[in-house]
């Protein structure tokens, strides 16, 4: 788990910049992402792929796009302090 500066840190700048570049303490298949709070901006790109079921959310965490991947959806939340619950932090 991320300490509590790290974690109150996401809580109050998620977003500010545009895009935020993720990491996670989770064990599995992603070390870094990149998230988006809908109300300040999101991509055209990354909202097309953003599941029917996921849509009436606010934050958005994808994939890194590089050449060899491009950006794929990962979860959606409602609240940003779920989000942190969940292992991700800002980079």
């Amino acid at each position: 788990m991320w300490s509590e500066e790290l974690r109150k840190m996401t809580v109050e700048h998620f977003g500010h910049f545009g895009a935020t570049i993720l990491k996670t303490d989770l064990k599995g298949e992603y070390s870094h992402a990149v998230g988006y709070d809908k109300n300040l901006y999101i991509t055209d790109r990354a909202e097309s792929i953003i599941p029917e079921a996921e849509r009436g959310r606010r934050y958005f965490i994808f994939t890194m796009d590089d050449s060899k991947n491009p950006i794929s959806f990962i979860k959606a939340y409602d609240f940003i302090e779920d989000l942190v619950e969940d292992g991700w932090a800002i980079d």
